[in-house]
């Protein structure tokens, strides 16, 4: 695929994709061969041997293909017709954290001279909903007025070199107001942690690098078996700071912006969590009240 449009980290993700999960399969087969009985086979026996993401972004990408040989009328129709395939089957759903198991977390990493340089990030990324590539890509300068912070940019380590780019989508370029108390505990963490050059990097390692995401989840992992919370991953901040925005009652078009979402059914399905969690309110105060109300039978 020859195009010019790509960012560099897409480009060399597809390189991937098609050298390792593709090109052994198709890469000899003319394009009017390819059939749906022979994508259903491809993608059952590539099923045993990768990974669900990278089979999700794999059949994405022959579909993508297969749809130019659509338009260039090689082909009459897109034999990739696997209903589901294009989506990862996650092994369980996304939590979001309370707010208290997200203190409880980041307070952990505080405790140990190891990580307590992190404490601010699980903040961060829990109460402000910033994807880790957002975060971890922060300078000095992104840090404006005590408690916002310019996101314009990510940071994705791709073929053994880190990319630094735009966010995700151009709806990523956002500027994220922190709570109070998350906006005084990165104020301490740039004291602390961070020189005062303008591009010194926010949420980088001791050496002043950039945070390698697999480095930083396992550091993750064992901080949340310590505090004894049922599996989490470092993905699950940005979902938890999502939820929590959404429980505060900010309306679609707020979520949108504030987590960088240029499509409002993410941030419809945060909604529809916290309207899940204030149905469990009432029925709480229910429980409550029918408690309160109960007589004591008089002897």
């Amino acid at each position: 695929m020859s195009r010019n449009d790509l960012r560099e980290s897409t480009k060399s993700l597809y390189t991937g994709l098609w050298r390792l999960h593709l090109a052994p399969q198709w890469e000899d087969v003319p394009v009017s061969d390819v059939t749906p009985a022979k994508v259903r086979t491809w993608h059952t026996g590539a099923a045993k041997r990768t990974g669900p993401t990278a089979l999700a972004q794999a059949y994405r990408l022959l579909r993508s293909i297969l749809g130019v040989a659509v338009a260039d009328e090689v082909i009459a129709a897109n034999p990739c017709r696997l209903r589901g395939a294009s989506t990862p089957r996650a092994s369980r759903p996304s939590r979001a954290l309370t707010v208290a198991e997200a203190q409880a977390l980041a307070d952990h990493f505080g405790r140990d001279r190891r990580t307590e340089r992190y404490r601010a990030l699980v903040l961060v990324l829990a109460f402000g909903g910033l994807r880790f590539g957002e975060a971890t890509a922060l300078r000095r300068s992104d840090v404006v007025n005590g408690g916002k912070l310019h996101v314009h940019r990510s940071v994705r380590y791709v073929g053994g070199r880190w990319l630094v780019g735009a966010p995700k989508t151009e709806a990523g370029r956002r500027t994220v107001s922190l709570p109070a108390s998350v906006a005084s505990a990165l104020a301490t963490h740039l004291e602390r942690f961070v020189s005062d050059s303008p591009d010194a990097l926010v949420f980088g390692t001791g050496a002043g690098t950039f945070l390698h995401s697999a480095n930083f989840g396992q550091t993750f992992r064992r901080a949340v078996e310590a505090v004894g919370l049922p599996p989490v991953r470092p993905h699950e901040l940005r979902h938890t700071g999502a939820t929590l925005a959404a429980a505060t009652g900010a309306t679609t078009k707020e979520l949108m912006r504030r987590l960088g979402h240029s499509s409002s059914a993410a941030a419809l399905m945060y909604q529809h969590a916290a309207d899940e969690r204030d149905s469990e309110i009432a029925r709480a105060l229910d429980a409550m009240i029918g408690a309160a109300s109960v007589v004591p039978s008089s002897e």
